[in-house]
């Protein structure tokens, strides 16, 4: 009825770009980090997602820092910017400043 077929599927729901970053944040492994070039007009920095190493003792969850980039490459060496226990904040700020997946 209303002119829907009745052998039809439901379709999957296609998952928003922060809902990824969200997704990817949440499956992080210790001693990985994500990381995202920011274009030149947030500086050009690359940020770096990755799970505190004293979590639960000391600390939040999730820490976020940048790193300069030289010559195209990371320079290697990080500032932490903020943690968060939460990764839908950490995938705002990462889509809110236009963040790219660097490899």
């Amino acid at each position: 009825m209303f002119w829907k077929k009745k052998n039809e599927e439901p379709r999957e729901k296609k998952l928003s770009p922060k809902e990824v970053i969200i997704n990817q944040i949440e499956q992080l492994i210790p001693g990985k980090a994500l990381c995202y070039k920011l274009p030149e007009t947030y500086g050009g920095w690359l940020a770096a997602v990755e799970l505190n190493p004293h979590y639960p003792q000391k600390g939040k969850r999730y820490v976020m820092s940048t790193e300069e980039m030289v010559d195209n490459k990371p320079s290697g060496k990080r500032r932490r910017l903020w943690d968060s226990n939460k990764p839908k904040g950490l995938a705002a700020w990462i889509i809110d400043r236009n963040g790219v997946m660097f490899s």
